[in-house]
């Protein structure tokens, strides 16, 4: 805080005094002919002072201007190649026979595979990042683990007839107005009847993976270290699951 407060003075009020010495001096040298020499000599390396000033400001600005621009083309560039290559499995998917039920499914499980690996790669805040995208079946009542990466913790399958298989169930019901969770402290706050492991990860997020009102199961995302995860790592995690929907609703048509 403290050192933001310094910069904004260096680059915002810094100048404005410079100017406003340097219009002084020149006042006082006016009006005093025996000290003339000496205040145009304190203008003179105010202004050049404040003319220095003026042009790091200025490169400072266009570097950090052109930071900015290369961040973001770089976060584009790195969406594109780690989501590309779940994009084509998909369009495979479109074209193979509806009725190879077998090489569908195998397609659907490596898009959730590369879909959690791009999570993790694109989630740096924490080392020890898992992904997990889970599959809902309304015929075995569970919700189950279909593909994981990351951190090497089996992820659990849920019973849809337990109390935190019930709650997960509400919170799909609601998937379109409700959106992705993230919860950055599970010991403070916590879904309802929250039955995770709150001493092996601390922060998650959760994402419903549904189209066209049906729901086909969810994407977590979670870490050891609370507060490692963040808002933008959330909407990270409603794209993704709304990429899994599409493979989802190929494999079932």
């Amino acid at each position: 805080m403290a050192a933001d407060s310094g910069r904004l003075f260096l680059w915002t009020l810094l100048p404005v005094l410079l100017t406003a010495c340097a219009s002084v001096l020149g006042i006082m040298a006016a009006g005093d002919p025996n000290a003339a020499p000496t205040l145009r000599v304190w203008a003179i390396s105010i202004t050049i002072a404040l003319g220095v000033l003026l042009l790091a400001k200025g490169l400072r600005d266009y570097l950090w201007g052109r930071s900015l621009e290369s961040a973001r083309y770089d976060a584009v560039r790195e969406l594109h190649n780690t989501l590309g290559p779940a994009l084509d499995m998909m369009t495979k998917m479109a074209i193979i026979d509806p009725a190879e039920n077998a090489a569908r499914r195998a397609l659907l499980e490596k898009v959730a595979e590369v879909c959690c690996g791009a999570l993790v790669a694109m989630t740096p805040k924490s080392a020890q990042v898992r992904a997990v995208v889970f599959e809902l079946s309304a015929t075995s009542g569970l919700l189950e683990p279909i593909a994981r990466f990351g951190r090497r913790d089996v992820p659990r399958t849920f019973d849809l007839s337990t109390a935190a298989g019930t709650e997960i169930v509400r919170y799909l019901e609601d998937a379109a107005t409700v959106g992705a969770e993230l919860y950055r402290d599970i010991k403070k706050r916590a879904p309802r009847r929250y039955a995770g492991d709150r001493d092996r990860y601390r922060t998650f997020i959760r994402a419903p993976i549904w189209a066209n009102d049906v729901v086909f199961g969810m994407i977590a995302v979670d870490a050891p270290r609370k507060n490692s995860l963040v808002d933008g790592d959330k909407l990270l995690a409603e794209l993704v699951a709304a990429e899994l929907a599409t493979a989802f609703a190929l494999n079932a048509s």
